[in-house]
């Protein structure tokens, strides 16, 4: 009876010994560059948050993952600026039809000037037309 109580106390020992092992808030604070560079980009895939790369750097400043993490960080820069740059353009291509609006609007005044001064002088033609045609049926 003694020996299979202790077995089994045994193996309920060694199964909470493996159980706890493996559990990953039992685990210590982060010992290597490695471990550091895995939470930070769980971190980072997670919530976006880049504290833990910038770290990197940091507390290791002699490895080799910070540079990767470096990497990492200038990624998630870029689409920020092809964003900014995206608006930019957007408010230059406005501006610039804005201006061709404008500018086709000028042409056209400009037409329609043209057009009132061809008519105002085709009137007057039209108007002594009929003026010599009054004088010659008196």
């Amino acid at each position: 009876m003694k020996s299979k109580i202790f077995c089994n106390s045994y193996l309920l020992c060694m199964l909470l010994l493996l159980a706890g092992c493996s559990l990953p808030w039992l685990k210590g604070p982060v010992n290597t560059e490695a471990e550091l560079f895995a939470l930070a980009l769980d971190q980072y895939i997670s919530s976006g948050d880049l504290t833990t790369l910038n770290q990197l750097q940091q507390k290791y400043p002699k490895g080799k993952l910070w540079r990767k993490a470096e990497k990492i960080i200038k990624m998630t820069d870029e689409p920020r600026e092809l964003k900014a740059q995206l608006t930019r353009m957007n408010n230059e291509l406005t501006l610039c039809r804005e201006k061709k609006e404008l500018s086709n609007c000028q042409q056209e005044k400009e037409a329609l000037t043209q057009d009132t001064k061809m008519l105002e002088k085709t009137l007057k033609q039209l108007k002594e037309v009929l003026i010599d045609a009054e004088k010659h049926t008196e």
